[in-house]
């Protein structure tokens, strides 16, 4: 009987630990975020609530991009990320950081015609990608390997010369 209970306490630790420490075994390392590694796996929420994977983005050159609506350099960057999603074969993806969600992102994209996709991050998965400060953006191939990290706002000129690259 003794036996049975140990056994049993053993496999109800066993899946405890799987459940806190994942399955893999490898927990994502920020410090890998570094030019030439793929891109972490992150889920977010899209503004109409829907949970976006970054696996949905597989195949496609990617802007992604770190900001709030309350940061200013962030907002320099903004005509440069729309000039982007409007011309090219890129995709633009924005991550606010802005702890009032979606109730404070909707209407600041819709009010200054962003039009590109925002998804709503928390420090979590910024965090995850490295980050330190915003504006921070990501130039991801189609295999979502990092080509370019930039802390603080791009320039049109410096990312043009890295999506030549790659396109």
């Amino acid at each position: 009987m003794r036996k049975k209970f140990l056994s049993a306490k053993l496999i109800v630790f066993v899946i405890v630990a799987a459940i806190l420490f994942g399955c893999s075994g490898k927990t994502p390392n920020p410090e890998d975020v570094v030019e030439g590694a793929s891109s972490p796996d992150f889920s977010v929420t899209a503004l109409d609530g829907a949970t976006f994977r970054n696996s949905s983005l597989k195949g496609n050159v990617v802007v992604l991009n770190f900001w709030a609506t309350w940061c200013v350099p962030c907002q320099s960057e903004m005509p440069v990320l729309k000039e982007i999603a409007a011309n090219s074969q890129v995709k633009v993806i924005g991550i606010a950081l802005d702890e009032g969600g979606a109730k404070v992102v909707q209407p600041y994209v819709t009010a200054h015609g962003i039009n590109y996709q925002v998804l709503i991050g928390n420090q979590q998965v910024f965090e995850q990608f490295n980050g330190i400060g915003i504006p921070y953006t990501l130039v991801l191939d189609r295999t979502q390997r990092i080509v370019k990290i930039y802390r603080g706002p791009i320039t049109r000129e410096d990312i043009d010369k890295v999506l030549k690259s790659i396109a």
